[in-house]
């Protein structure tokens, strides 16, 4: 998916349509891909509703930074690795061709996910708060506004938007204060 200067791609949360994980254990809202990769994309960004605890799908080749945007946090069980607390709007990366079994803390909650083919690709994912009437100014793949409104230019996001900016942009808190993630993708070189 590409944007253009004078028209940057808004991808509305309440569009989006749910799809069953690979592995069927769990649902997923695909938000944008791009390329070409191991399992079909290069890279790709998605939510994912996390119910209870799984065992998460299978992704050779695949690096993955996942962020829990919903509830209280949940702990990953990599094989042959310790295991990987994850906190609220904390991203964490880990091989999603390594087994990972999720186990959620109490409630039910939702994650942010993105998806990298590790041959071409390398990224990460920024967790920004703003208070209500501040801006800055951001270099970004993907913007995804996780509460409030963010004013970038003549659009605005509400919680759940994705925009794919075709260049810098300068994103301000519209009313209240806001919250976004922040994604940045770049092709490996060498």
């Amino acid at each position: 998916m590409t944007a253009t200067a004078s028209s940057p791609a808004i991808i509305r949360g309440a569009t989006l349509q749910p799809r069953p994980w690979a592995n069927g254990l769990g649902i997923s809202h695909n938000i944008a891909q791009h390329g070409d990769g191991a399992c079909g994309f290069g890279w790709m960004i998605a939510t994912a509703e996390l119910s209870g605890d799984a065992a998460f799908s299978h992704y050779p080749g695949i690096d993955r930074v996942f962020t829990i945007i919903e509830g209280q946090g949940a702990t990953l069980t990599l094989e042959g690795s310790g295991p990987l607390r994850c906190r609220p709007f904390v991203p964490a990366g880990f091989p999603g061709d390594q087994a990972t079994h999720c186990t959620m803390d109490g409630i039910p909650g939702r994650a942010f996910n993105l998806m990298l083919d590790r041959a071409g690709w390398r990224g990460s994912v920024t967790a920004q708060s703003l208070a209500a009437g501040h801006r800055m100014s951001l270099r970004a793949t993907a913007i995804h506004c996780l509460a409030g409104q963010l004013a970038i230019g003549e659009d605005v996001l509400e919680a759940g938007d994705t925009m794919l900016p075709a260049d810098n942009v300068t994103v301000a808190a519209q009313g209240a204060a806001a919250m976004a993630l922040v994604v940045e993708v770049a092709a490996r070189v060498g």
